[in-house]
């Protein structure tokens, strides 16, 4: 079973945040935007991910006390990560899907008004959080990041670990789906 030290989960969030640079910057418009009210466009899912990383990137950057007193100490150690991705794939089998949790719809990202380039806007944005996420990670030490958890809509409470562990899946995940929009 794998613990990823903090070194390996800041390697595997970059890889994933450039591979989706590189996908999105290789769509045509046409494919960036191609959906339908049954299928999110590779946009819709990048707007997806960054309502998923913005969030945890600054909850990531509270103390430990402030997250003490928000959601306690966790009552088991960090998974694996492969028990966590496991637990993860599982809750995905049995229906578990972003449109159950509103606040990370992409129905719900709101535009500023007056962009005119969505694709830099939306790119630069998915930047923005990522180093947020990065930054606010390195204030963390290996301890830390299984002494402390927080709240995920679907997985429920989770150690700083596990809930980095998400962030590597879902990116995953969802690249993955940016990627299979370019045809």
């Amino acid at each position: 079973m794998t613990t990823y030290s903090i070194p390996e989960i800041e390697e595997r969030l970059v890889q994933v945040r450039d591979n989706i640079v590189r996908t999105v910057d290789g769509l045509s418009d046409e494919r960036l935007f191609a959906g339908s009210d049954h299928s999110w466009s590779a946009a819709d899912y990048l707007k997806h991910l960054i309502l998923a990383v913005k969030p945890f990137a600054k909850g990531l950057a509270l103390s430990g006390e402030q997250l003490i007193q928000m959601f306690e100490r966790p009552s088991a150690p960090s998974r694996s990560y492969e028990e966590f991705s496991a637990a993860y794939h599982s809750l995905i089998a049995a229906g578990a899907r972003a449109e159950l949790v509103p606040t990370v719809m992409p129905t719900g990202y709101r535009m500023p008004e007056g962009v005119t380039d969505v694709r830099a806007y939306l790119l630069e944005t998915w930047l923005d959080a990522n180093a947020r996420m990065l930054k606010a990670l390195a204030g963390w030490t290996e301890g830390d990041l299984d002494a402390y958890q927080m709240p995920h809509p679907a997985v429920g409470m989770a150690t700083i670990r596990e809930m980095l562990y998400f962030t590597i899946l879902h990116n995953t995940l969802h690249g993955a789906d940016i990627a299979s929009k370019a045809g």
